[in-house]
């Protein structure tokens, strides 16, 4: 597992979903539903080791969720809970994508390859919600990613994802650390 926090790009955008027909309103701002869209180029390095064989590898791409769901909240003025706690986003429906962005392969490419085999949520979080102290599951946390590389001086360089979910922002208690 190779943990990608360097972004060559991340875009965003979060906005209210759209109620169906005959749905109730939420009764606050705090139950409204949100589609939130994430999109970018991960920065990976990934090198293969053989021209024989292929290296597989998982990347867990953790995209920024903190700017979007801050925008949300300062825009809409979704109020914060009084006790120390983080933002984070609990996933209803979720759609991942992953494709190859950029690869390089400095000599002759007799037999290199590269691929995206297969790309899903990275496992959700759990948490305690910092309003109502309820526990909160399916907190999303990045996707991830298994991709393979062949050829001893192949290199794959990025991977580009844009993902699409359907969810609440919520708050989650932080521990106190004396």
């Amino acid at each position: 597992m190779k943990e990608i926090y360097t972004f060559a790009g991340q875009n965003w955008l979060i906005a209210p979903a759209a109620l169906a027909v005959n749905e109730a309103r939420p009764q606050s701002i705090s139950n409204q539903k949100w589609q939130l869209m994430l999109s970018g180029v991960a920065i990976t390095d990934v090198k293969g080791k053989s021209s024989a064989d292929w290296l597989g590898e998982t990347l867990r791409i953790r995209p920024d969720q903190s700017s979007p769901l801050n925008h949300a909240i300062n825009t809409h003025a979704i109020p914060r809970p009084s006790v120390s706690h983080s933002v984070a986003f609990q996933v209803e429906q979720g759609v991942p994508f992953a494709a190859i962005s950029s690869i390089f392969n400095q000599n002759q490419s007799n037999n290199s390859g590269f691929s995206v085999n297969v790309w899903r949520p990275t496992p959700y979080s759990a948490g305690t919600d910092a309003f109502s102290g309820a526990a909160l599951a399916t907190l999303f946390t990045g996707i991830d990613v298994d991709v393979a590389v062949r050829d001893s001086d192949a290199w794959l360089y990025r991977v580009s994802y844009h993902i699409i979910l359907l969810g609440k922002i919520v708050f989650i208690e932080q521990p106190v650390i004396d």
